[in-house]
């Protein structure tokens, strides 16, 4: 969908003209909001297209930039904003990295959560089990499985790649629960986290019930 919505991109502007049939009620109310956004700020809109296009673009990245990245997501989506760089890093050096190829699971519904996940590069998919495909693509600069580890609750969905690689760096629960005793302001950036995504969930209009569109991960 982000090469669909890049394609429509030129050097005057976003391309709006007669109709378009969507194939899902998601990509259609994605591309109504790039159309309200290209009306008020055109480079706005470029801007948010060119970071989702990372997706394919961050798989590349040298050691050193690729924690620079990490560094940069870290304080993006740290919810109080004010944390010292520092403790971003501290927090940074207990996570650890993995790659997955397409189709390969992360973790399974109902499985103990034993850690939580920052995607850096490619794409994964939350998928309810028995649930008729009920299921929600997660972006980079995302995190993912913060709840479980958290809270201690077992997984709610199963977590796939679908993209023909993954990058994650990944903070275990035995690192997790060294760092709570050891340096408990650090840990508790996760939980504030948790608790912003959570508060995001139940007050995003897209997240209500209609067509249980809401996936715990």
């Amino acid at each position: 969908e982000t090469v669909i919505l890049l394609k429509n991109l030129d050097e005057t502007g976003y391309k709006y003209e007669g109709s378009q049939v969507c194939q899902t009620l998601d990509f259609a109310l994605v591309l109504s909001e790039n159309a309200l956004i290209a009306r008020q700020d055109m480079d706005l809109l470029k801007e948010l297209l060119l970071t989702n296009d990372a997706t394919r673009t961050n798989a590349n990245l040298s050691e050193d930039e690729e924690k620079a990245l990490v560094l940069h997501y870290l304080a993006n989506i740290c919810p109080r904003g004010d944390e010292e760089q520092s403790d971003t890093e501290l927090l940074f050096s207990n996570f650890h990295r993995e790659v997955y190829m397409k189709d390969e699971m992360l973790w399974k519904q109902g499985e103990s959560s034993d850690c939580a996940k920052l995607l850096v590069s490619g794409m994964l998919i939350a998928v309810l089990e028995n649930e008729a495909g009920t299921s929600e693509t997660v972006q980079v600069g995302r995190m993912v499985g913060e709840l479980g580890l958290v809270y201690g609750s077992d997984r709610m969905s199963s977590l796939y790649c679908m993209t023909d690689k993954c990058i994650v760096y990944s903070i275990s629960r035995k690192k997790f629960d060294a760092l709570t005793k050891s340096n408990p302001s650090v840990a508790r950036i996760i939980d504030l986290i948790c608790i912003e995504y959570l508060a995001n969930r139940v007050q995003h209009v897209s997240n209500r019930v209609f067509e249980t569109r809401c996936l715990p991960i």
